[in-house]
């Protein structure tokens, strides 16, 4: 069955106490982060990894594998939150930034 990460009913791929981490598709592995950047970074350190390692591989069999920040166990990136209307967790965001001084 696939997995739909995004769009009007996405599945929950993490655990809904968690606020941020990152899932590793292929391993299935969920990492916590206490912020959306450790979150960020952790991802982007792991897909440069999981880039160079595909490049290098010499068989067709070798597993793709992404880093994706989850929020609340859903993929996050910004504008699907927006779309969602809800607030991205980027600290400088203006759009939640105003709606954070008005709660």
């Amino acid at each position: 069955m696939p997995t739909n990460l995004f769009g009007k009913n996405p599945d929950r791929i993490g655990y809904p106490d968690q606020e941020w981490a990152v899932w590793v598709s292929g391993m299935d592995d969920i990492h916590d982060r206490e912020t959306l950047g450790g979150a960020l970074n952790l991802a982007q350190e792991l897909n440069a990894g999981f880039a160079q390692s595909w490049f290098n591989s010499t068989s067709e069999h070798d597993p793709v594998m992404y880093a994706v920040v989850l929020h609340y166990g859903y993929a996050w990136t910004q504008a699907t939150e927006h779309a969602h209307g809800r607030d991205c967790g980027i600290p400088a965001c203006e759009p939640c930034t105003t709606k954070r001084s008005v709660a």
